[in-house]
C-alpha cells in the first residue's frame, strides 16, 4: 500500500434488526426472523435474518410475500427505539479509533482511519479490534470494507458480508475491476448501467477505459462521476456531523406534465413533496418551524406562501397539513399551474417537543420507514396514498 494512501472504512451491521432481535431472545438464534412494521397486511419486511434470506427473503419485501416464501419464520415487530440505542452505541466505539465518522444510515458508517490506523498496528488489525468491541459490548456482528477511498470501501464490504472484513488497495483496483459487472459499483442504479451496456460498457474496466469526453456528453455532469468511478477514483471526504453545515432551509419542487387546476392531484403531488421533506430533515436530524409553498402558474409567474408552526417539525403530515392550507388560498387565482413546491424554513438541531403529530404510534412506523429508506433509497417505502405518484416500484404503508 501507497503511503500516502487513504484508509477508508465502511462499517455494515449484519442484518442489524433482525441481528438484535436474536441477541434479545436468544431462543432466536439460528432460526429465521423477519421484523417488520406491524403484522397487517399492508406491512412491509423492515430485516431478515440470514436464515431467513436463504429462503429469498429480503428488507422492504411486501410481509404477505414474505410469509409465503419463509411460512416458518418467526415474525418480530420493530423496537426501533433498540435499533437506534444499538446504533448510537456502535458508533461511539467507532469514535474511539477515529474522530473522523460520517454516519451514512442506522446501521452503517465511514470512517476515515488515515491518520489513527497505525496506532492500532495498522488497518486490518484496526477493523479486527472494532469488529471485537462491538461484538464484545453489543453482541452483534459488523462487516467493514477498507479501501483508499469510499467507493473501494464500499465494494470491499459488499463482497464480504457477513462478519467479513476485507481490505482493497488502489493496486488491486486496476485486476479487480476487469471482470467486475457495474452493478457491484455503488452509486450506479439499472437505469445507468443499461445505458452504458448499450454503449458497449458492461465492466468497471470498461467503464474506466472510455474517454471522459464521451460520458459527460451522455451522461453531463454525471459523466464525470462515472470516469472517475471507472478508474477506482472517489475524492469525496468523510464528513463527521460536527462539520455539517446547518442548512436555512430544505424544500423540494415538482413541475407538472401539463399545466392543471385539479386540486386533489396538487394536493397529492403536495403530500409526496411533504414526505421528501421531511425524510430529508430527519436524515439530517433536523425540524422546521416554517413551512411554505411555491406556486409557478402557466404563464412562469410566481407566488410564494408561508405559515409559522406552533413547534418545530420534521412530521410529513404535518408539514403536509400545512402546505396544504397554504396551496388552498392560492388557488384563489384562476390561473393554471405549471410548478409546485414545498420549502421548510427556521430549522433547528436536537430533541422535537412532543406534538399534535407526534402520536408515538406514528413515530415508531416512521422510525422504520426511514430505516428502510435509509437503504433502499428515499421513498421507496411511501403512505398508500402515493403509491400512483410514480410507479409500482415502491412500498407502500397505510399512513
Amino acid at each position: 500500500m501507497a503511503t500516502n494512501e487513504r484508509i477508508i472504512f465502511l462499517l455494515d451491521m449484519d442484518a442489524f434488526f433482525a441481528s438484535i432481535e436474536q441477541r434479545e431472545n436468544p431462543d432466536l438464534k439460528g432460526k429465521p426472523v423477519i421484523v417488520v412494521g406491524s403484522t397487517k397486511t399492508r406491512s412491509v419486511v423492515c430485516a431478515a435474518s440470514y436464515e431467513a434470506r436463504r429462503f429469498g427473503v429480503h428488507s422492504a419485501m411486501p410481509f404477505t410475500q414474505a410469509q409465503r416464501l419463509c411460512p416458518h419464520a418467526e415474525v418480530i415487530s420493530a423496537h426501533s427505539d433498540l435499533y437506534r440505542q444499538a446504533s448510537r452505541n456502535v458508533f461511539s466505539i467507532c469514535e474511539n479509533f477515529t474522530d473522523l465518522v460520517e454516519i451514512s444510515s442506522i446501521d452503517e458508517c465511514y470512517m476515515d482511519m488515515t491518520p489513527t490506523a497505525q496506532r492500532f498496528g495498522g488497518p486490518v488489525s484496526a477493523a479486527r479490534m472494532i469488529k471485537q468491541r462491538i461484538q464484545d459490548e453489543e453482541g452483534l456482528n459488523c462487516t467493514i470494507g477498507i479501501g483508499p477511498n469510499k467507493l473501494i470501501a464500499k465494494l470491499a464490504t459488499d463482497t464480504h458480508k457477513p462478519d467479513g472484513l476485507h481490505q482493497i488497495t488502489a493496486s488491486n483496483v486496476p485486476h479487480l475491476f476487469a471482470d467486475l459487472p457495474l452493478s457491484k459499483l455503488h452509486g450506479i442504479g439499472g437505469k445507468t448501467a443499461a445505458k452504458l451496456a448499450s454503449m458497449g460498457i458492461t465492466t468497471a474496466a470498461s467503464l474506466g477505459s472510455v474517454d471522459r469526453a464521451v460520458l459527460v456528453r451522455v451522461f453531463g455532469v454525471y459523466g464525470d462521476t462515472l470516469s472517475n468511478m471507472g478508474q477506482g477514483r472517489d475524492d469525496s471526504p468523510i464528513v463527521p456531523y460536527y462539520e455539517q453545515l446547518l442548512p436555512k432551509s430544505i424544500s423540494h419542487e415538482h413541475t407538472m406534465a401539463t399545466d392543471t387546476r385539479d386540486l386533489e392531484f396538487l394536493k397529492r403531488t403536495l403530500h409526496n413533496l411533504a414526505e421528501r421533506v421531511a425524510y430529508r430533515l430527519r436524515k439530517k436530524g433536523l425540524s422546521a418551524k416554517t413551512v411554505g409553498i411555491i406556486v409557478r402558474f402557466g404563464n412562469l409567474q410566481r407566488i410564494t406562501r408561508s405559515h409559522t408552526l406552533s413547534e418545530h417539525t420534521d412530521d410529513g403530515l404535518a408539514i403536509y397539513h400545512a402546505a396544504s392550507a397554504l396551496l388552498e388560498a392560492a388557488m384563489s387565482d384562476p390561473r393554471p399551474v405549471r410548478l409546485i413546491g414545498i420549502s421548510t424554513g427556521n430549522l433547528n438541531q436536537g430533541i422535537i417537543q412532543q406534538g399534535l403529530f407526534d402520536d408515538p404510534r406514528r413515530r415508531h412506523l416512521t422510525s422504520v420507514v426511514d430505516a428502510l429508506n435509509e437503504r433502499f433509497g428515499s421513498m421507496a417505502v411511501r403512505p398508500a396514498s402515493l403509491v400512483h405518484m410514480s410507479g409500482s416500484d415502491h412500498i407502500t404503508f397505510k399512513e
